[in-house]
């Protein structure tokens, strides 16, 4: 199996196997990644094509730092390309509203799922949750809590002010916390019927 060094380097030099190397190993990653921003599979795989045509057009400006750079820059790529193709198509336009209102989630979404809660659930169900958080919490969710970004970063990023990007990660938090207290409950009432049917 080819080292990640040598793909990068064959990827320069436009060597097939290389590019294919490249598209094989991190094709997976680079999915599931863009799935958490655009929330479908068919404008997931969309991007993720265009995420590697720039990525092979772009190798020349890949610079080598270590194991997992090459993962680390084509993931900055396929995050660029994901918030691109989601402001292309207006579904970041929430973002850039009046976030007065927003400094609070509203009182339906108070109550919290319990850390204990939250951990017996498998990470799939919880991906599948946010993916269907409206497009702006979505994508502040995703930036701050799985890509490390600052809110300021969010803010150049996406255009806005760094209060509305706190703001949106508290409205996300909130709405996830609810369906997942949601999910929960209704996965105990089940259980409770099911065991009240069995005796």
């Amino acid at each position: 199996m080819m080292s990640e060094r040598d793909i990068a380097r064959g990827c320069k030099r436009g060597k097939a196997d290389a590019q294919r190397a490249l598209f094989d190993r991190y094709s997976p990653l680079l999915m599931a990644k863009i799935f958490s921003y655009v929330g479908n599979d068919d404008d997931a795989k969309d991007v993720l094509q265009d995420s590697f045509i720039k990525a092979y057009t772009m190798i020349d400006s890949f610079a080598w730092a270590g194991d997992g750079s090459l993962q680390a820059w084509l993931t900055r790529i396929a995050v660029n390309t994901a918030i691109n193709f989601l402001r292309s198509r207006k579904r970041l336009s929430s973002l850039t509203i009046d976030t007065a209102d927003l400094d609070d989630p509203p009182p339906d979404m108070m109550e919290e799922a319990t850390v204990a809660e939250v951990n017996s659930l498998d990470a799939s169900t919880i991906l599948e949750m946010v993916a269907e958080l409206p497009d702006g919490y979505r994508t502040v969710f995703n930036l701050y809590c799985l890509d490390g970004y600052s809110h300021r970063e969010i803010a150049e990023q996406l255009g806005i002010n760094e209060k509305s990007s706190s703001s949106q990660l508290a409205r996300a938090k909130a709405l996830l916390a609810h369906k997942i207290k949601n999910y929960i409950n209704e996965h105990n009432n089940y259980n409770h019927y099911e065991q009240q049917h069995e005796k």
